[in-house]
């Protein structure tokens, strides 16, 4: 057998995937004359079976980049760790725990059936890796499975090549892997270029199309089939997953019907693919590092997807675009109306984005990786991401990229049969609402209108689109109008916290909609007008010159809310909370009460349509087409009550046991004080509390993390503790760094804590849901002990727990127990977010460390109730302040010493 086919022309050449062209087609394989009645010899029949059993369970192969040499490269280099469960064998790089061992099994059992998984593994016990392993093993043995139903189904076929099926079913089948991408993740029910022509009038059809059309198959010496570069491009771009491919002409002319298939035989499934979501690329980045380190990693193609914010390389000019989005569209869509042009677009990094792929990649890589190479290659991270997507086995993204309809839509997110991991999915209820939730501003909907006036008064410019502008040009006017009328009523309301709330009763928000004319009856018209304009936004904005991407994002974010207010016969409007919103800005804090006064000393003020999600199972149901969601944290207990918030069934849960020895793990509460949003104001109970922090960092070697409730705080604390000279005692001890909420600022300060804290030691001041506290790998020395000071449950005054609350309230009634009521809804949410905060250090089974929670609450079994099992089974509290720190010294002693002598 020969090498790949290398196809090349003047401008361009590139190597065909053996995957593509190295199975024979018999009508093509004997080429002894042009006489159709030649009859192939004996032979020449052995050495067709030996062709097709060689292409079916090839041993080598010689391309660059090839799915067997990377699998036996990785092999190789790495010690392996098979384990077999449910019917699969998973390799892992270390020896797995026991929890990684209940992980995988619930997770792959899961996944044979069709249904949906949720696991609460705690901090340090491998979770990541197990999640990938699990699905990546399972993965691969179903396309193997795949395999070999295409391979029986091709030898069935061909009834002359004989002894094939023996082979297939022989052990040294299982010892030879399938080539990368042997079905191009396409659905079995789909025409495949495995296919082979096998009448007399498909093979007079190729003799044909090899003749006359330079786009035709062409016969090689040794048999194999030569692909036009033209059908090579159509047939790669239309492999993508769950898609109803159109057969390229030349490739494959079946002249039969097939046969009906059963729904369930592998005619019928495709590989599903796997879309892994985190909250943060700062998550996804450690699980690319876990998914470097298995032995999938270069057998299965990845790809991470993110925001044009994050990967656009193109010099952003504020004056002359709104936003990086804008001047994306703009500048990769210049051409799009005119189809036939050859000219590329206003962007270089846009046209040469496919120099940015899997071959110019490593198989592993992360967001930094693939903007550094973009930048290298002078290709477009954004675009490049989004096209290995439709050939890549896990996909990663920010988990927002998958729960959101409007990004899956744009992103082109199937999730249909496939597999959705959600990971440190602790706060998907909370990001379920929000995504439901719709802040509708008055100057962003005058902004709007201005824009859309603009371009109406183009006529000739957009004539096919005239009627569609001046339609939602008409609706948003109706919209201002609504706005302006509800001004003077929000201005008798009292402000608290620069903010006037007026909450309306649904059926009465709908009232006002409605004698604006934009209430239910005009909804379908709006919805249709929306969809079309938006969709020509995208694809030719300079017929829409001027509208800018906020523009459209208003119009769709509008359509969506609505919708879910008027569709399916109103039926979810009960979910939902409808709040007029003015917020100030004052030019002085010395401002007078009189009313007439109260309004000269307003600097800014903005008017807001809050509409507010309260169930977020009316956003989670867009996940129910996957074949499994696997919803994965440390903390999401109570599992009953989080699944009947997101209205989903998981049928296996899992909560295991945490793999680190009791030993090496300290729990203790402190009762400094009661450390209540009220009573942290009192200078003592603050000077209490520093002096605690002050002693635990006085005992602990190298990082200490501190997390409190809000950044306020932090501000009130950090103002004390200087005038008593408490802050320079801290600085003496360990550097002292506090959060930050800019991102940039963030990543440097994050920097320099890891550098101190590995020598000189370091004190990290964060906020409870915060970027510290939320999935962020501080090992060893990092953080060898965290201070969890008070409870963060919500802010009571908040519109959204308020409202919140009462729903739970109502709704725990019918729900047969299942659905929390609001003050144990309330409770649940606040340690949710503690749990999270105290797993961020002990990250492995060899780490060690200590917990210290600072509140006289942790007194009371009540307020124990709903802390980690790994945590309350080592929790000592203690009257006497001094004991419980004198034993907190004494283990970090003990493990400092233990350490040393390891090092």
């Amino acid at each position: 057998m020969s090498s790949p086919i290398s196809i090349s022309d003047d401008d361009d050449s590139f190597d065909v995937a053996p995957s593509l062209v190295e199975v024979p087609n018999i009508s093509n394989t004997i080429v002894l004359s042009e006489d159709e009645d030649t009859v192939p010899t004996q032979s020449d029949v052995k050495m067709t079976r030996r062709s097709i059993i060689k292409n079916l369970f090839p041993t080598t192969s010689k391309m660059k980049g090839d799915f067997t040499q990377i699998e036996a490269k990785t092999l190789q280099n790495k010690p392996q760790h098979d384990i077999t469960m449910e019917g699969v064998k998973v390799t892992l790089p270390v020896e797995p725990y026991s929890c990684q061992k209940a992980v995988m099994s619930k997770v792959i059992c899961a996944l044979n059936r069709k249904e949906n998984c949720m696991v609460e593994s705690p901090t340090g016990t491998g979770k990541t890796l197990a999640l990938l392993c699990a699905t990546l093993a399972w993965q691969k043995k179903f396309q193997d499975q795949i395999s070999e139903s295409q391979a029986k189904e091709i030898i069935g076929k061909h009834p002359e090549v004989v002894g094939a099926v023996d082979y297939i079913t022989s052990p040294l089948k299982k010892e030879v892997p399938f080539p990368e991408n042997f079905f191009s993740r396409k659905s079995f029910g789909e025409k495949s270029i495995y296919d082979v022509q096998t009448d007399e009038q498909s093979a007079n059809q190729s003799k044909v199309e090899k003749r006359g059309n330079n786009c035709a198959n062409e016969p090689r010496e040794d048999g194999f089939v030569t692909i036009h570069k033209k059908l090579r491009k159509n047939s790669s771009d239309s492999l993508k997953p769950n898609s109803n491919v159109e057969l390229s002409p030349g490739l494959v002319t079946p002249t039969k019907q097939p046969l009906q298939q059963d729904e369930n035989t592998p005619e019928k499934v495709s590989l599903p693919v796997i879309y892994y979501g985190a909250r943060t690329h700062k998550q996804l980045q450690q699980v690319v590092k876990e998914f470097k380190r298995t032995v999938y990693c270069g057998n299965a193609s990845m790809t991470i997807l993110s925001s044009r914010e994050n990967t656009c390389l193109r010099e952003y000019d504020n004056k002359q675009w709104p936003s990086k989005n804008d001047m994306c569209r703009g500048c990769t869509k210049t051409f799009q109306a005119d189809k036939s042009s050859n000219q590329g677009s206003n962007c270089q990094f846009f046209d040469n984005r496919k120099a940015l792929n899997h071959k110019t990649l490593p198989p592993a890589f992360d967001l930094t990786d693939l903007i550094e190479a973009g930048e290298r290659l002078k290709a477009c991270p954004f675009y490049a991401a989004r096209d290995m997507a439709s050939g890549a086995n896990i996909v990663l993204c920010p988990y927002n990229y998958l729960v959101d309809p409007g990004i899956r839509n744009s992103m082109q997110i199937n999730l249909q049969d496939n597999i959705v991991i959600i990971d440190e999915g602790h706060n998907i209820e909370d990001i379920c609402r929000e995504t439901a939730s719709f802040d509708f501003k008055l100057h962003h909907l005058r902004s709007a209108i201005k824009e859309m006036a603009a371009v109406a008064a183009l006529r000739c410019g957009s004539r096919h689109m005239i009627s569609h502008i001046d339609f939602l040009l008409n609706v948003l006017k109706k919209w201002e109008q609504w706005f302006e009328n509800q001004i003077p009523l929000i201005k008798n309301v009292v402000i608290n916290n620069k903010e006037a709330i007026k909450l309306f009763e649904m059926e009465a928000f709908v009232n006002t909609l409605n004698e604006y004319n934009i209430g239910m009856d005009r909804y379908n018209g709006f919805s249709k007008n929306v969809l079309v304009f938006c969709k020509k936004l995208r694809e030719d904005p300079r017929s829409l010159l001027g509208v800018t991407q906020s523009t459209g994002s208003l119009l769709e974010s509008l359509e969506t809310v609505m919708g879910y207010l008027f569709r399916d016969s109103c039926r979810n409007m009960k979910h939902f909370i409808p709040a007029f919103v003015r917020k100030v800005e004052f030019a002085n804090e010395n401002r007078s009460w009189r009313n007439s006064q109260f309004e000269k000393s307003v600097k800014n003020e903005q008017y807001i349509l809050r509409l507010i999600c309260l169930n977020p199972a009316l956003i989670f149901a867009g996940l129910h087409s996957a074949r499994t969601v696997i919803l994965a944290s440390g903390t999401l207990t109570p599992m009953d009550a989080l699944k009947a918030e997101l209205n989903t069934s998981f049928p296996h849960t899992i909560s295991p046991k945490h793999a680190i020895s009791t030993d090496r793990v300290w729990v203790g509460a402190l009762g400094a004080a009661a450390c209540t949003h009220a009573a942290l104001r009192a200078a003592h109970a603050q000077d209490a509390l520093g002096r605690a922090v002050r002693a635990a960092c006085a005992a602990t070697p190298h990082g200490v993390l501190c997390f409190v409730p809000s950044y306020d705080l932090i501000r009130v604390l950090r103002a004390r503790w200087r005038d008593t000279g408490l802050w320079g005692e801290l600085e003496e001890l360990k550097d002292v760094f506090i959060e930050s909420t800019d991102a940039k600022k963030h990543e440097t300060m994050m920097q320099e804590y890891v550098e101190s804290a590995e020598s000189r030691g370091a004190l990290l001041l964060s906020v409870y849901r915060g970027k510290v506290a939320e999935g962020m790998d501080f090992r060893d020395r990092q953080a060898r002990a965290v201070i969890a000071i008070g409870i963060p449950y919500s802010n009571t005054k908040s519109i959204d727990v308020m409202e919140k609350k009462k729903y739970n309230d109502k709704y725990s009634r019918g729900s047969n127990g299942s659905l929390l009521g609001g003050g144990e809804w309330y409770r649940v949410h606040a340690y949710r977010a503690l749990n999270q905060a105290l797993g961020r250090c002990v990250r492995h089974k060899d780490d060690w460390g200590a917990l210290l929670l600072i509140d006289s609450r942790f007194g009371n079994p009540h307020y124990r109730e709903h802390l980690s099992s790994w945590v309350k089974s080592l929790f000592k509290t203690n009257d006497h302040s001094f004991e419980i720190l004198e034993d907190l010294k004494s283990f970090m002693d003990k493990m400092n010493r233990d350490d040393t002598k390891t090092t």
